[in-house]
């Protein structure tokens, strides 16, 4: 059974994705920093993709018994994200990819400098997208945030993993905790 949400966030996107399964599933969300040592039960850890990685995924592993991962990307949420990281990470139970928040400011130096280069990059294939097909509304989001450095995803559903934990495991035990 999920006990607890545990979550790396680097810029607040992956706390508010914690908060929110937190609050839709009645079980506790932490920090990997203020987490209470391990329980019994199984996690959904929440982190931020790096190079086509969860971020911190293989230490949360170590400690944790994680029963899904959460993966939170300036991108559109695709299957294809989410497969792509299990196989990278041979990540051995379901990942989700979300869209989240970016913020060009709360980065650290190093990866400022990265995200510079990128977001140009991810704006010039969105704007030649754009010249012949319509953006949906998480391309509109990337593209925003691409231009300005900051933006909101298109929305902070987790209805999908709130469906998937609630199908896997006994919802009534979930919803008592």
């Amino acid at each position: 059974m999920i006990t607890a949400i545990v979550y790396n966030s680097a810029t607040g996107s992956c706390e508010r994705y914690a908060k929110e399964l937190s609050r839709t599933l009645h079980i506790p969300a932490y920090s990997v920093d203020n987490c209470p040592s391990k329980a019994d039960g199984q996690y959904i850890f929440v982190s931020w993709i790096l190079a086509g990685s969860v971020v911190g995924y293989q230490k949360a592993a170590k400690k944790y018994d994680i029963a899904a991962v959460v993966a939170v990307g300036m991108a559109p949420a695709s299957k294809k994200t989410a497969d792509g990281i299990k196989a990278k990470q041979s990540i051995p139970v379901p990942v989700f990819s979300v869209q989240g928040a970016f913020n060009i400011n709360k980065l650290s130096a190093p990866m400022k400098l990265i995200m510079k280069v990128k977001t140009k990059d991810i704006a010039k294939q969105l704007e030649r997208k754009k010249a012949s097909t319509p953006l949906n509304a998480q391309e509109q989001a990337l593209l925003k945030m691409a231009r300005t450095g900051v933006g909101e995803p298109a929305s902070w559903d987790v209805s999908e993993i709130t469906a998937w934990a609630l199908k896997a495991y006994d919802a009534d035990a979930i919803l008592r905790i």
